[in-house]
Order: structure tokens, then C-alpha cells, then sequence
């Protein structure tokens, strides 16, 4: 074995420029690959970030009946049972974010829109989401203020500006009346319109206030450290509460839409990974058959003077393993520096595409991702594929005519 692996090597580097171009196929196909799997999972991360950062959380605790039916009727009542069951998981949790939410009717004189009115922790939210970071005037309330918050969008539609009032109309707890004049006191920004459009913020103790519902919330969000644990937390905060006063949701389970449209871009992923791997598959495969027919003569005069085809088909199967993991390798170690630039440096969308991202609510970027599992999973594959290439030139010598061949 030692003299093959032996041989193989010396043989590669007898041409090095043939060697040089058939590691450099291997080492692009990886690289192809790699930047391919990596925007995508990368599209895929920034898109379940930008869920659970700006909308649902990893996983929600809310009213048994609210998922179904989400109205402030359904309201959760913040409960000892509830404290005590964050308070056993607490180590695995990074932070929680209350919120009270519901939709009402926002005016200034003549003119109304519709509003969704969240009460917040500001505190909180800038955790979770760097909320007041998107004031372009004003400023953001304390717990104890008294004074809105509106999203750019709906006080341009109603002509607020700092110091006006807006008034807010709604339907409280159990069918109690929801109204109250609050001056605005600042003026934020979201990217997306569908936010833009209808945000009104109060403090919490306001907004409850606001809602006929003190001590209640219509969802308790819980953020873990990373997606990976919420599924778990969620199970065992479930089995700490009474099911049929309190549900736990996970960010999958309160957007179904969402995760349908994963199921089906994956679908296309794998769908467009498969035509990658042919083209890449063919392009070695032609690389190696050059190899090959250039070789003819070499091998028919080695066969001719006493080397079994055994062997001669171990040290080609042996120099195609040494050139697949040299290119596979080469292919990881270039790819992951350009990998890290777009992954700091995330690509900027512009024109008819970044609104197709904004009319979905996604920030037009093109993120990337430097997953490990990205690296190492197309290594493997392309190294896989390098390898089924390289049975043509054993299967090669076994039907090879040496006096044929040693001629030529």
C-alpha cells in the first residue's frame, strides 16, 4: 500500500501541470458549492432571525384559547404558575419580552386608520430587537410615561407630528370599551410597510390600562440563547403549565406560512444542489478523461513490462483520492475567507428584488452563513463525487490492450 500511495504521488507531480488543473476543477466545484449552500442557508437564517427578532420570539406563552381565536378576550392572565415555570427553566432562558396587543382605531380630527396598539417594556423590546434604535423623533417612554409612540407610516397617513394627540378606539377585555387620547411623544421607523403602516406604542402598564386588562398580556415571549433549544423548552414549559389554561408556541408553530414556504424553497434547494453536483460531476469527469487519454501510452508500456492491472488501477484510484482531497481542501481553505467577507459584508439588494424582499417583510439583503456543517457537508459531497469520477480510469486499465495502448 505504501508503495502505491508512493508511486501515485510521484506520478502527479511528474505533470504538474495536468495535477494543477485537475485539483484546481475539484477546488472550484467546492468552492461553487460552498458559496451556493452558503447563501442559502444564509437567506434561510436572516429570514427566521428577522421572524423572531421583530415579530413572534423563539417561542411564546400565551392563553390556551388565544392561538385560535387571538382576541383580548383570550387574554393571558401573568400568574404565579407561569413565574414559577420560567423560573425552573431559567437557566435556560436569555430574557423574556411581555407584550399586549390588539387592533384599534387611530384618529387625529377627521382623519382614522387602523392601528395594531402594543404595549411594551422598552427595555425589553431593545433586547430583543433594538427597538428604539428606529426613533427618527422624539424619544422612546419609560414604564411610568404616559405618551404613544407611532410608527412613521400611520402619522404621516394621520398628520401627527411630536406634541399631537392621537386617539385610539378600540375593544378592551371581556367587550369593554378601549379608548384614550395620548400625546405622541416620538416617531419611529420600520423597514417594512406592513409595520410602518399601523404601529402605536404604549407602555405596558398603559396599554393594560388602555385594554381593561391589568395583569394581562395576549403573549409572554421567551428568547433562548439559540433556535436549537426552543423546541425542548417549549415541551418542557408545557409540562409545567396547565394545558387548559396556557399554551407554548414555537415561532414554527405561530407562522405556519412561513414554514410551508421553507418546506417548499428546501424542496427547490435540494432541487438546484442535485443540478450543481451533475455540472460539477461532469466537469471533473471531463477533466479526468483528458488526464486519462494522455496517460494511454504510460500505461500500456507499464502493462507490458509486468504490472498487473491490480496495480495499476490502485494507483490511479490512488491519485484520484490524493487529487479530490487536495482540491476538496484547497476548495474549504479559499472558500471560507470569502464566505466570512459576505458574511460581514452582506450584499445590499437594489431595484425590482429588494422590493419582492420588502413586500415579504425581509430586509433586502443577501446574507450568507458560515455554518460549519456548510463546509464540511460539501467537502464530503464533492470529495464523494471526485471519487465515482475516478472508478473511469480503474475501469480503464482493466479493459485497456496494452499493445494498442503502449503504441500510441
Amino acid at each position: 500500500m505504501k508503495i502505491l500511495i508512493t508511486l501515485a504521488w510521484r506520478n502527479l507531480w511528474r505533470k504538474k501541470r495536468r495535477t494543477f488543473i485537475t485539483i484546481s476543477s475539484v477546488m472550484f466545484a467546492t468552492i461553487l458549492a460552498i458559496f451556493l449552500m452558503s447563501m442559502i442557508a444564509g437567506m434561510k437564517d436572516q429570514m427566521v432571525d428577522t421572524i423572531v427578532r421583530t415579530s413572534t420570539g423563539f417561542l411564546q406563552i400565551q392563553d390556551a384559547l388565544y392561538f385560535d381565536e387571538p382576541s383580548m378576550d383570550h387574554a393571558l392572565e401573568l400568574t404565579g404558575e407561569v413565574e414559577q415555570a420560567l423560573e425552573k427553566h431559567s437557566g435556560r432562558i436569555s430574557f423574556t419580552v411581555p407584550r399586549i396587543q390588539g387592533f384599534s382605531l387611530a384618529s387625529k380630527e377627521l382623519g382614522a386608520r387602523g392601528a395594531l396598539v402594543t404595549g411594551i417594556l422598552p427595555e425589553k423590546e431593545d433586547k430583543m430587537n433594538n427597538l428604539s434604535s428606529n426613533l427618527t423623533e422624539g424619544s422612546m417612554f419609560g414604564p411610568d410615561d404616559q405618551f404613544a409612540v407611532v410608527a412613521e407610516g400611520l402619522a404621516q397617513q394621520l398628520d401627527l407630528a411630536i406634541g399631537d394627540t392621537i386617539v385610539l378606539l378600540g375593544q378592551g377585555f371581556q367587550g369593554m370599551t378601549a379608548a384614550g387620547k395620548y400625546p405622541v411623544g416620538g416617531i419611529i421607523r420600520f423597514f417594512m410597510p406592513e409595520e410602518n403602516n399601523v404601529m402605536v406604542y404604549l407602555p405596558l402598564r398603559e396599554a393594560q390600562w388602555f385594554f381593561v386588562a391589568e395583569n394581562r398580556l395576549t403573549n409572554l415571549i421567551v428568547m433562548t440563547e439559540n433556535e436549537s433549544e426552543a423546541d425542548a423548552l417549549a415541551a418542557d414549559l408545557q409540562n409545567e403549565l396547565d394545558p387548559e389554561w396556557y399554551a407554548v408556541k414555537t415561532w414554527d408553530e405561530l407562522m405556519p406560512d412561513f414554514l410551508m414556504a421553507f418546506e417548499v424553497r428546501d424542496a427547490q434547494v435540494k432541487i438546484m444542489a442535485w443540478v450543481l453536483y451533475i455540472v460539477v460531476g461532469f466537469g471533473i469527469f471531463g477533466t479526468i478523461v483528458t488526464m486519462v487519454y494522455e496517460r494511454l501510452r504510460e500505461f500500456g508500456i507499464l502493462l507490458s513490462i509486468g504490472m498487473k492491472r491490480t496495480q495499476l488501477a490502485g494507483i490511479c484510484l490512488t491519485e484520484t483520492i490524493i487529487i479530490s482531497l487536495l482540491g476538496v481542501l484547497a476548495g474549504a481553505a479559499v472558500g471560507l475567507p470569502i464566505m466570512y467577507f459576505f458574511y460581514t459584508n452582506p450584499i445590499q439588494l437594489t431595484g425590482e428584488l429588494a422590493e419582492v424582499m420588502i413586500d415579504m417583510n425581509f430586509e433586502p439583503v443577501l446574507a450568507f452563513s458560515i455554518e460549519p456543517g456548510i463546509f464540511l457537508y460539501q467537502a464530503i459531497t464533492i470529495f464523494f463525487i471526485a471519487l465515482v469520477v475516478g472508478i473511469y480510469p480503474v475501469k480503464k486499465v482493466f479493459g485497456l490492450e496494452m499493445v494498442s495502448a503502449a503504441r500510441n
